[in-house]
């Protein structure tokens, strides 16, 4: 839904790509060949667009069989009703901060554009390589965020901190996650991808997570399991216990995270949420608990050099004089 709403904005204010950085500009190019291009970029932002509307529109009808089989399990009390709630709220914080977010970086990214001598003209093969190159990226920052205190407590905590698991769950973002983590595409705007399309691959990859944000499917067939990101697999990833700790990063794709060692199957069922839980459905607990602690743990320590060792190590890393591990491990 963010990714959408960023994504709308983003084609509403009529900010995609240009003739100019979709074309060659050698001057023996034609008018028509360049109108030509900038029609297969528009095509081409509209089709990916309305894909992902359609992946994270599912979160409707998935919603409404979640909650007829929560009434009818037993399972829909009063304290998971207050999660969902507390759950959407986060919309309240990372709307504004998404398109604040999302104004920013592709200023940022369109002066790189113009800055970098390389080119990728757009057409469907490169729109292909551009999703899969900004999935990695994904992964690479989704790994990022588990295994370092600072963006762990600033701000993906948040997604992680609820015991249930349902399709509210994927609003369950921080105001600093759509606010920081478009910065990670960089490398991809600098090797001469243009800007809109990095960013609406990205609205993409976080929109095909919608969907896997629930119990309801258990397992897709064998060959879907093995390369894409999946329910099952998405459950072990918000998994607190131990066999699920820092697994299954991937956004679309679960390859990355059999290449690179991270790949956890569903084995049973996770217990969600942080392996120290907030206990609280409030909204400013949802997005500030961690944080908190981040910032008494830092007024604690006794220099600089513990403080930035405590910000770039894994959540739970202690001193040399510690004793109880005051942050969550990533879950």
């Amino acid at each position: 839904m963010i990714a959408r709403l960023q994504m709308r904005v983003l084609l509403n204010l009529g900010v995609t790509p240009t003739i100019d950085s979709m074309a060659d500009s050698s001057p023996s190019d034609t008018s028509l060949s360049s109108t030509s291009l900038g029609d297969t970029a528009d095509s081409l932002i509209a089709v990916l667009e309305r894909i992902t509307g359609g992946l994270e529109n599912v979160i409707i009808p998935l919603l409404l069989i979640e909650l007829v089989w929560l009434w009818r399990t037993g399972r829909l009390k009063k304290d998971r009703i207050k999660e969902m709630f507390g759950n959407a709220s986060s919309l309240l914080v990372i709307i504004p901060a998404g398109f604040v977010g999302l104004v920013v970086w592709f200023t940022i990214f369109e002066a790189i554009q113009r800055a970098t001598p390389l080119s990728i003209p757009i057409n469907w093969l490169t729109a292909l390589v551009c999703i899969v190159l900004v999935d990695l990226i994904y992964y690479a920052e989704h790994r990022f965020e588990h295994e370092h205190r600072l963006p762990w407590d600033l701000y993906h905590s948040v997604h992680h901190s609820s015991p249930e698991f349902d399709q509210t769950t994927s609003l369950r973002l921080s105001g600093f996650d759509a606010l920081l983590t478009m910065g990670f595409l960089t490398p991809a705007v600098v090797i001469g991808f243009d800007p809109t399309l990095v960013l609406v691959a990205y609205g993409l990859v976080v929109g095909y997570q919608t969907w896997i944000h629930t119990e309801i499917i258990k397992k897709a067939p064998l060959w879907f399991e093995f390369i894409f990101n999946t329910p099952s697999h998405h459950r072990a990833h918000h998994g607190a216990d131990s066999i699920y700790l820092d697994k299954n990063y991937g956004g679309i794709f679960i390859i990355w995270d059999r290449l690179f060692g991270t790949f956890q199957i569903e084995t049973s069922r996770p217990i969600y949420g942080l392996t120290q839980q907030i206990e609280s459905s409030n909204p400013r607990d949802i997005q500030f608990s961690e944080l908190r602690k981040l910032i008494a743990d830092l007024r604690s320590d006794p220099d600089t050099t513990t403080r930035l060792q405590r910000l770039w190590n894994r959540p739970g890393w202690q001193a040399p004089t510690e004793s109880p591990v005051s942050s969550p491990l990533a879950s």
